[in-house]
């Protein structure tokens, strides 16, 4: 309607300029020698071109002419896009250490400059279906592992997450971390004790966010059991079991607290029935108005491990527990200082080892790099003397690193 209206109104300018310039020309020329009248399309010819030029600029426009794709090119030198290519990032772990005196459980018990870890981490969706997450780690620089390497399924049926292949075992709060996101530089002396270098095991895992106002995530595993220092039966049929259960609540506006509690049972080397039991508790600050600048967390962690042994009564020479606790408090954007108290009552996996006291210094110029300082009193057991470590940690990432757990 608009459209009519207005070639409407511009024909009618036209015509009133038509008019006004006819009665401005000069008296009509003589009639042509032939008879005929002089070409009046000639005198009118500008008008006529002005009213072509408004139509055209107030007539709707024409549909634009559907054009194909073009088709996705290749990139240099290869056959295959970028666009496939899954997210890949490596983390590496540099450290330089100082102990007093060698001693059974530490993880770095010796006095040098050394390679601690590289770690190639591989992350896409397979298809639909099914994402990929590969992580290859390489401790002291030697020897390639597989730390992890799982298939998720992208459904979720009946509101259940499964996950299966190589998994870190979320026991806890410590366990499922890999070595360059530990708060400190080294895995706390009861996690040691109990799991050795980590609960990870080949199995499957479901994980259910349980409908309440809160948050509230049951987690269960049946895997296959070859932790050396609790399970590691010989007959392939022994499966371990394990399951958990975590809970997030909001404190105030900016500070929650987490609880959670797990639990893993199978057979050990001797085929008696091994078990694990844990729970901590974290509380986090982050004041929004000061999120760069500042945040506060305050870690607790329990376990108990019973690994009963033929002929021995369940009780000193089977029974392993301990905590840690830490408080890490961040005072610029980028220093962060914190604190770890440990306690141990080992059997016979660590039999020197009672106490630890450590403190840590933190540079963080990014997300992507940071340098550690941390120094560590240790008390060992049966009247020994206290001895002390020192490291200098120097921690990067390159790629695209997926973000850790809350």
């Amino acid at each position: 309607m608009k459209i009519t209206l207005m070639s409407g109104l511009a024909a009618a300018l036209v015509a009133a300029a038509s008019q006004s310039s006819r009665a401005a020309d000069p008296p009509a020329d003589p009639p042509a020698p032939d008879g005929g009248t002089p070409d009046a399309g000639a005198r009118s010819a500008e008008d006529e071109a002005l009213l072509r030029e408004i139509e055209d600029s107030t007539a709707p426009p024409a549909p634009a002419e559907q054009k194909p794709e073009a088709p996705v090119k290749a990139a240099a030198g290869g056959a295959f896009s970028n666009a496939f290519n899954p997210a890949m990032s490596v983390n590496g772990l540099f450290l330089g250490s100082f102990t007093s005196q060698d001693h059974p459980a530490g993880e770095q018990a010796h006095t040098g400059v050394a390679i601690q870890e590289v770690e190639l981490q591989i992350l896409s969706n397979v298809d639909p279906y099914l994402s990929a997450n590969v992580i290859l780690a390489m401790e002291g620089g030697e020897g390639i592992g597989v730390e992890e390497g799982y298939l998720s399924l992208a459904a979720q049926p009946l509101g259940i997450a499964f996950r299966g292949g190589k998994l870190k075992v979320p026991f806890g709060r410590e366990n499922p971390l890999h070595a360059h996101a530990l708060p400190f530089v080294d895995r706390s002396l009861v996690g040691q004790a109990v799991f050795g270098d980590g609960l990870g095991e080949v199995g499957i895992e479901g994980a259910y966010l349980v409908p309440v106002p809160w948050y509230l995530l049951f987690t269960a595993s049946l895997l296959n059991g070859d932790n050396e220092a609790a399970f590691h039966s010989p007959e392939g049929r022994d499966l371990e079991g394990f399951a958990a259960l975590k809970s997030v609540v909001d404190l105030t506006d900016d500070a929650t607290l987490e609880l959670g509690a797990s639990c893993t049972l199978g057979r050990n080397a001797d085929r008696l029935l091994s078990q694990v039991a844990g729970v901590h508790a974290v509380v986090k600050w982050k004041p929004a108005a000061e999120a760069t600048t500042h945040s506060a967390v305050v870690t607790v962690e329990g376990l108990y491990s019973r690994v009963p042994r033929p002929g021995i009564p369940n009780g000193v020479e089977t029974d392993t527990y301990g905590l840690y606790a830490y408080a890490q408090w961040q005072l610029e954007r980028r220093w962060y200082v914190g604190g770890r108290f440990e306690f141990l009552r080992p059997a016979s996996v660590v039999p020197d080892m009672s106490r630890r006291e450590s403190a840590m210094l933190v540079f963080a110029p990014t997300e992507f790099s940071a340098v550690r300082l941390q120094g560590s009193a240790i008390q060992p057991g049966a009247g020994s003397p206290a001895f002390y470590e020192a490291f200098l940690q120097v921690n990067f990432t390159l790629g695209a690193h997926p973000a850790h757990s809350y």
